[in-house]
């Protein structure tokens, strides 16, 4: 019985190595779900400095702390971050991302279509030792 196996555009097939590498996202965009970890971390490390910071002056002043005078507050800073940090951080990366895939995108092909032909080696060499 013969099975399908996956393949590349190409159309050889891929190797096990290949296949498995292919699944795992958190491989292929670990770079991606690190960048948003740090974006995420250092968005809380600023809403709970800024809310100390808020309340300090708030106590200064003499005056209760007010939710609705903090958010407008925090939303300013955020943006102002946003957009002198992380939006060039972000626009970066995805320019890297897009790069490296038309740049090296024929070497990925080549390197896929020589694991497929030692895979296929590998399987004739298994059925002859069977034999």
């Amino acid at each position: 019985m013969i099975m399908n196996r996956p393949t590349t555009e190409s159309g050889v097939p891929l190797s096990q190595d290949a296949q498995r590498r292919r699944n795992k996202p958190l491989r292929r965009w670990g770079a991606v779900y690190v960048l948003i970890i740090l974006f995420l971390g250092s968005w809380v490390g600023q809403f709970f400095m800024q809310v100390s910071e808020f309340s300090s002056v708030q106590a200064q002043h003499q005056q209760p702390f007010s939710w609705a005078e903090f958010w407008p507050n925090f939303l300013a800073s955020t943006f102002e971050n946003w957009q002198s940090e992380w939006l060039q951080l972000v626009f970066q990366a995805i320019l890297l991302l897009g790069a490296k895939h038309l740049i090296f995108k024929v070497d990925a092909e080549d390197m896929e279509r020589l694991e497929a032909k030692v895979d296929l080696i590998n399987d004739r060499l298994e059925k002859h030792g069977e034999d």
